[in-house]
């Protein structure tokens, strides 16, 4: 599921449509939210114009400019937005997992993450591709998303420890250079084989996420 469900594309009738201004404002909004995403992945961000997402959001100039101040503050709420969908993915996925099972879930975080991207190729290039030409505000946007994903890491890590399956201690930092080499890895996927392949990465970081844990690949 993505931000276009219950997203209505077609433009909203004159007059009475039964609809509170707020709501009007929410579908208008998320439909220049999938507008964003979807032209910047097409077109890339350099040449992404605000014609170019109000034609996909079918919504009116004067309509855009009452919501966001131009594409770059768009953009901006689409990735916050796009970045809180797959974390709330990511919650309902290791729900049932047992805490205990710390290595159950690593792995399901990880194939959970890939196939939401893979699922949704629009969120996966700009997560991971054209937030590196957004700007400062999604650059600390995705910042804050890959340490908040380097804590979900860090939190089955300490489960390992003191379960005593994790032979030694490993620095901080450690977790943020693994969310870096899953960004990686993502991103030559996305430029080569493409979205649908990215669940094909799963067992792969598994085994590079084992590797900087120190558990050696049999014990995994």
């Amino acid at each position: 599921m993505g931000l276009e469900a219950g997203v209505d594309r077609g433009r909203l009738p004159r007059g009475t449509h039964g609809m509170t201004p707020e709501a009007v404002a929410h579908s208008q909004r998320m439909r220049m939210y999938l507008g964003v995403l979807e032209a910047v992945a097409e077109r890339g961000y350099g040449e992404t114009t605000v014609g170019d997402i109000v034609a996909r959001a079918n919504v009116s100039r004067r309509t855009f400019y009452q919501l966001f101040r131009g594409r770059d503050d768009c953009f901006a709420e689409a990735f916050e937005a796009a970045v809180e969908l797959v974390l709330g993915e990511l919650d309902s996925s290791v729900r049932a997992t047992p805490r205990a099972e710390w290595r159950a879930l690593i792995r399901t975080t990880l194939e959970t993450y890939l196939q939401v991207l893979a699922d949704n190729g629009i969120y996966a290039r700009a997560l991971h591709i054209e937030c590196l030409v957004a700007g400062p505000i999604v650059a600390e946007q995705r910042r804050q998303m890959k340490t908040l994903l380097a804590h979900r890491m860090h939190a089955a890590f300490r489960i390992g420890r003191t379960e005593g399956d994790i032979p030694v201690d490993i620095p901080a930092d450690i977790f943020d250079a693994l969310i870096g080499a899953v960004d990686d890895r993502i991103r030559d996927c996305l430029e080569g084989p493409g979205a649908q392949a990215l669940p094909t990465l799963g067992a792969h970081l598994y085994q590079i996420t084992m590797a900087l844990f120190g558990v050696p690949e049999w014990d995994a």
